[in-house]
């Protein structure tokens, strides 16, 4: 069950009041933002490689994710880059990179697939097929619809993640984070950065996410409105890859990893079947 943003934001309002100039001057992750629990954002995902894991949990957090249905994820494409699904490992259910809870879940990847016509920031999306079902778990996790509409410039927006805490060590931040931004306006964000498919948020200070970030969901009301992309420009507003525009090439990739795997079921039945039939003609004679 996701938290209301009213709710979140009636909660947060006096820590994000007390901030000074120095606090946000210093910040170089979700910046302006606030530690936040799982149950605020149920759907967040850490993408972690596999082998660094292996030598100590938390490490091998590269970017984040949403949880869309019961095996698939979306994230950015530029994350999957360089990157094999066997050695990449999701995360569900949890607050800090470095700890367990009663209520994580680790899965492994069946497969991706990236955008085919991802170019460096043009469709920077992917979708992830998990080994294994994510079943929604209550204030820990669950499924985040896409948003197939515009949002109005200013609308109040939840970014979070694991980004960048250290300018010098780059490492992530143990505890999840958020932070709130407003929807900029269409033609501001075309300006800056000329990419298709993109809706920006964020403030002209150094509001929003970094390192760590990338993939991770943008959540307009209780819908996934885009995903973290390309980081501010010029100190400007962020990139989000757009949800209402990647929400056919979104439909239409998740229902072919599922008809993959049925396909290859499927077959592996009929190939079982064949060979039992011919083992009994055989003995028949």
């Amino acid at each position: 069950m996701l938290m209301p943003l009213s709710a979140i934001l009636t909660i947060h309002t006096i820590l994000l009041c007390q901030l000074t100039l120095a606090d946000i001057g210093n910040e170089t992750r979700i910046i302006n933002g606030f530690d936040c629990d799982i149950e605020e954002v149920p759907y967040q995902v850490s993408l972690r490689r596999l082998r660094q894991e292996r030598y100590r949990r938390g490490s091998g957090h590269f970017c984040g994710g949403s949880i869309l249905s019961r095996r698939v994820i979306v994230t950015a494409a530029h994350c999957l880059k360089g990157e094999r699904p066997r050695g990449v490992v999701v995360v569900i259910g949890n607050r800090y990179l470095n700890e367990r809870s009663s209520t994580m879940k680790e899965l492994r990847v069946s497969k991706w697939r990236s955008h085919y016509n991802y170019r460096r920031v043009k469709n920077d999306i992917a979708l992830i097929l998990t080994a294994g079902e994510m079943h929604p778990v209550h204030g820990a996790v669950a499924y985040l619809p896409i948003n197939r509409g515009w949002e109005r410039p200013g609308t109040t927006c939840l970014v979070s993640g694991w980004g960048q805490t250290d300018k010098v060590t780059s490492r992530p931040s143990i505890k999840l984070r958020a932070a709130f931004v407003p929807i900029i306006r269409a033609d501001t964000c075309y300006m800056l950065y000329n990419i298709p498919g993109t809706v920006c948020a964020g403030y002209t200070t150094t509001t929003g996410p970094s390192f760590g970030d990338s993939g991770g969901p943008l959540r307009c009301g209780n819908k996934l409105t885009g995903i973290v992309s390309v980081g501010r420009a010029a100190g400007g507003p962020s990139a989000y890859s757009s949800m209402r525009y990647h929400a056919n090439w979104i439909n239409k990739q998740s229902n072919s990893l599922y008809n993959g795997i049925l396909s290859l079921r499927s077959f592996c039945i009929q190939r079982e079947v064949i060979l039992a039939f011919i083992i009994y003609v055989t003995s028949s004679y």
